[in-house]
């Protein structure tokens, strides 16, 4: 992973490419979109960007605070680049994530997780909140990190580059 970096994006550029993402991904692979993926939610997000060799995207995901209580954010929209999916991109999103809430002080951080990574979550230490769901025609689970633990195992911890 030396040549790749997980940075909040910071410009309109790297805005921009993560939306192209996300549209690839949600709109044309997944088709849980007709035309696109875009919400309410987008103009008040944050965006950890995956680069390799700090030129080509491979992955995202957004958060963004909820709407009734500010102390509360939400992470989806995670979109991997398909010529990089299985090679970990999505755990170290979900890591960056969850390290920029434990940054902001958030008391709560949720995700509408699609059914298929629920698993996935859950080995990263989120927890099922709720029963399963439909949303865009998808079985969804609510799930909730949690922010109050360090994780002390072997795993290697990957550098979130974002301030």
């Amino acid at each position: 992973m030396r040549s790749y970096e997980f940075r909040l994006a910071n410009s309109k550029e790297e805005v921009a490419a993560a939306l192209t993402l996300r549209r690839q991904v949600f709109v044309e692979e997944q088709r849980m979109f007709a035309l696109s993926d875009a919400d309410e939610y987008d103009p008040e997000s944050i965006y950890i960007n995956a680069w390799k060799n700090d030129s080509l995207l491979m992955g995202t995901v957004r958060c963004y605070p909820d709407q009734q209580d500010r102390s509360v954010w939400w992470g989806g929209r995670l979109a991997v680049h398909e010529n990089y999916r299985l090679r970990g991109i999505g755990v170290y999103l979900i890591e960056a994530a969850v390290s920029e809430m434990q940054r902001r002080s958030v008391r709560r951080f949720l995700a509408q997780v699609q059914q298929q990574n629920v698993k996935l979550f859950e080995k990263l230490g989120w927890s099922k909140v709720g029963e399963q769901f439909i949303s865009y025609g998808q079985p969804h689970q609510l799930m909730e990190a949690n922010l109050h633990v360090f994780d002390a195992s072997n795993r290697k911890q990957r550098q979130f580059i974002g301030r």
